[in-house]
């Protein structure tokens, strides 16, 4: 008698808890039947089923990650986090920092820093020099950006210094990132051959991303925390993660009755106001400081690439302590303040500057970096040949009257203002050729350092966006402990139009390029050049792989008959995008002036073949094949001008005139 599949189903539950014969009798089967059934289950499996149930069954989780993965990947989950993109200017031949990169390391925090705009080859040339800065706020530029960067000075003097040489400068450093960050970003940096890097960082490692003092913390173990980095490649990690925290700030939420923080990204991303000077978290924030730079260099080391560490500066005169702890360990940061403004105005600087560093190193409001860091900072090339020292804190005190560092160089607490920002640029730039020059690549003999501080461009208008900029800024926390009630910008009646766009760049979100190019436009119908110019070369100077500004400051410069100037542009432009209608026609006028009839006929013919019914182009290059003696040819095109526009300026004359040449050669 066999067995139903009910009979098995109750011996498979209950055979080990009963014998066959009590199943058996249950069941009213034979017992043999039911003995045979339980050995036949009770039987263990071979080894190769058991290999494979145990693999089926680990790989279901695996399996479902991995499909996870590639959905939300599918679905561009919070976006490309890659440090670098590709920003389609031409498509496929530039990659560009990712503005969405910082996505990783803040999680509590909403708003998320940018780096630069700047754009590399996507394949380094033969030639090429690549050069990546790293860091915080003052690396990036703030509030200056774009043209602001002491790395554009860098660039600046390093493509003079070998023009021989593909120079490319990129600065991926972003507000409010330590330490832990810079050591995520080596390994993608590295896929793209950096030939040195130059770093500038410190004044984080207390409240950026990741700092012992931020929001965004994740413990006291750096070793950890790099390898949460590592693993926020993976979509599904960032969505546990966003489970996690927006899990966390609902209950938080939910228990407490707290109203969503506001405020500026420095309020907040601050963990902890009250950081003591040699307290617990200080030390936690110079091991982590110590720790990940440590790290980094030897990551670059291990790959042969050369570092540029800097120490850094702040303004210790000008700027009074954030936060004053009242502790029996240290003085008051306020009172040392104090006592160093006394002793600066009773002309004891040597005592004044001491006591300024460490009211500033008691501050209890860690964003300025305290001495510690550039203590370790100094120290780090001891253990690595293959690091530089930069001395920007020096060249700082050297340019500061009694070698105090304040408002001369800095616009607030720590970032700098054009001054410093070129005299940062300045120090890097002369490190690097230095070590050039000692390798017999380059020689900086003939460089002029003092004259890339005007060629950084910085007009009116961009000094207007750091005017605006530091307004929002100083209206706000840390400046303003609590706030304010009624911010500047909301009521604000701007004056005129460089006043307007630069509050509108600010607080509208106006492009800074779209508009430079509106006020260069303006700035050139009103008859001033030199300012319109000014606004070109800032745009020139920050979109190089951009033919536009050239081909405008070119144009008004033409419009002026003045075709000594523009050339140059036009050529430029011509090398950027050759396959323009209006770059190739003037650059054969200027060939035609010049008596050069072959070059002219070369560049006219090509705006010909983008814009056939120019009567301009073709009346210049009539005359071009005239000049060249190919009259029956210059007729040809006359005669089609003609028939474009007969009353064009000149060309009746110039028809006459060359069916004589013509009738007497043949006479």
């Amino acid at each position: 008698m066999s067995l139903t599949n009910k009979a098995k189903a109750y011996i498979r539950k209950h055979h080990e808890k009963k014998s066959a014969a009590e199943i058996a009798e249950k069941l009213n089967q034979d017992k043999k039947d039911v003995q045979a059934y339980i050995d036949e289950i009770s039987e263990p499996l071979p080894f190769k089923k058991k290999a494979a149930f145990y693999a089926i069954t680990l790989s279901i989780p695996v399996l479902f990650f991995v499909v996870l993965e590639v959905v939300l990947r599918g679905v561009d989950y919070m976006g490309n986090t890659e440090l670098f993109i590709d920003p389609n200017i031409p498509q496929g031949e530039y990659y560009m920092p990712n503005p969405n990169f910082a996505a990783r390391y803040f999680f509590y925090t909403k708003t998320i820093p940018n780096p630069s705009s700047d754009v590399f080859l996507q394949e380094k040339p033969e030639n090429g020099f690549r050069v990546f800065a790293m860091g915080g706020s003052s690396a990036a530029g703030y509030p200056y950006g774009y043209n602001g960067t002491y790395s554009r000075v860098v660039s600046d003097m390093l493509s003079d210094a070998m023009p021989d040489r593909k120079v490319e400068v990129v600065n991926v450093a972003t507000s409010a990132i330590s330490t832990y960050t810079l050591f995520d970003q080596v390994d993608e940096i590295l896929e793209q051959q950096p030939d040195a890097i130059m770093i500038y960082a410190g004044h984080n490692e207390f409240y950026g991303a990741l700092g012992v003092g931020s929001n965004e913390n994740l413990g006291a173990f750096p070793g950890f925390v790099r390898f949460f980095l590592k693993l926020q490649r993976f979509k599904t990690f960032m969505l546990l993660r966003e489970m996690i925290v927006n899990s966390g700030q609902w209950l938080a939420s939910a228990l407490s009755n707290e109203q969503p923080a506001t405020g500026t990204l420095m309020e907040r991303i601050i963990s902890d106001q009250s950081i003591e000077l040699n307290g617990p978290e200080y030390e936690l924030a110079m091991i982590q400081f110590r720790s990940n730079m440590k790290a980094i260099i030897q990551r670059f080391a291990d790959a042969d690439v050369p570092v540029y560490l800097s120490t850094i500066a702040s303004n210790v005169k000008d700027q009074p302590p954030f936060v004053s702890i009242d502790e029996d360990q240290n003085p008051p940061a306020d009172e040392i303040y104090g006592t160093a403004q006394s002793l600066y105005q009773n002309g004891d600087t040597a005592s004044a500057k001491e006591q300024f560093e460490y009211a500033k190193d008691l501050d209890g409001l860690k964003f300025r970096a305290p001495s510690d860091i550039n203590k370790i900072i100094n120290s780090l090339p001891d253990s690595y040949p293959s690091t530089t020292l930069v001395p920007v804190h020096d060249a700082f005190e050297d340019a500061s009257p009694d070698g105090i560092i304040g408002n001369n160089l800095m616009l607030e607490h720590l970032h700098p203002n054009q001054e410093g920002y070129f005299l940062m640029g300045r120090s890097f730039a002369e490190s690097l050729l230095g070590d050039l020059t000692d390798q017999g690549i380059t020689s900086a003999d003939n460089l002029n350092p003092g004259s890339y501080y005007d060629e950084m461009y910085i007009s009116d208008f961009d000094n207007r966006i750091v005017h605006h900029r530091l307004r929002t800024l100083k209206q706000g926390f840390p400046f303003v402990i609590d706030g304010t009630d009624n911010p500047y910008q909301f009521s604000y009646d701007p004056e005129g139009i460089v006043d307007s766009l630069a509050f509108g760049v600010v607080h509208k979100n106006i492009r800074w390029d779209a508009a430079k190019v509106e006020l260069g436009n303006y700035y050139k119908n009103q008859g001033m050049t030199d300012k319109a110019l000014l606004e070109y070369k800032g745009l020139i100077r920050n979109q190089p792989w951009n033919d536009s500004p050239y081909v405008y400051a070119a144009r008004m410069l033409i419009n002026q008959n003045n075709f000594t100037d523009a050339e140059p542009y036009l050529r430029k432009a011509y090398e950027l995008a050759p396959r323009e209608a209006f770059t190739t026609k003037m650059l054969g006028s200027i060939e035609l002036n010049k008596g050069n009839a072959e070059e002219a006929i070369r560049f006219l013919e090509e705006s010909r073949q983008i814009n056939p019914k120019d009567p301009q182009m073709l009346y210049n290059l009539s005359g071009a094949y005239g000049t060249n003696r190919e009259f029956e040819k210059a007729l040809e095109i006359a005669n089609r001008v003609i028939e474009l526009n007969p009353n064009y300026p000149g060309i009746q004359q110039w028809k006459q005139q060359l069916e004589r040449i013509i009738n007497s050669r043949r006479n």
